[in-house]
């Protein structure tokens, strides 16, 4: 391999690395978007679809501070570089609501949850407690099609719970 040739291989592979081939990397600690790889698996979901909710178990936290990833309001807890979760939605959903249940959850404990969600249209919705309780929720009216990533984080740093991320269209269902 001349010189010549060894420079322009060098910087192909620099430029699928700083683009972060297969998958946008955003924010100073790199959150990954749009990927195919998920901690705790994914789904395709059509608008409708039963049975609802649809329930994926999951468990709490990471290292990344998501307040310091500067992704908006509400978005707190420490969560892993890839998303915990991958929907790929199909359709319109009018009423698309995504939380995460934690059994005994309380406020500022290792078990308070947040939830980070970046859409299909890019925007971030994210979350730390709803309904009164310590279990958050994202709400995503008019969810139209495409990926959706999903983190559940830990509010406590270095704390880690078991639970249920839920999925679901119906309003009736929240944690």
């Amino acid at each position: 391999m001349n010189k010549k040739t060894l420079v322009s291989s060098l910087g192909l592979v620099t430029a699928l690395a700083v683009s972060g081939f297969g998958g946008t990397v955003v924010a100073q600690q790199s959150l990954t978007l749009g990927g195919n790889t998920a901690n705790f698996g994914r789904a395709a979901l059509r608008a409708g679809f039963t049975p609802d909710p649809h329930r994926v178990s999951i468990v709490t936290g990471g290292t990344i501070n998501a307040s310091s990833l500067g992704l908006g309001a509400g978005c707190v807890g420490f969560v892993t570089r890839q998303p915990d979760f991958i929907l790929n939605l199909s359709g319109t959903s009018s009423s698309l609501r995504i939380y995460a249940q934690i059994p005994g959850a309380r406020a500022s404990s290792g078990t308070d949850a947040t939830l980070l969600v970046n859409t299909a249209n890019g925007q971030w919705r994210c979350n730390d407690d709803s309904y009164g309780g310590a279990n958050p929720t994202v709400d995503v009216p008019n969810a139209g099609p495409g990926q959706y990533d999903i983190w559940v984080g830990s509010y406590v740093s270095g704390s880690r719970a078991r639970g249920q991320l839920m999925i679901t269209e119906l309003s009736s269902n929240h944690p």
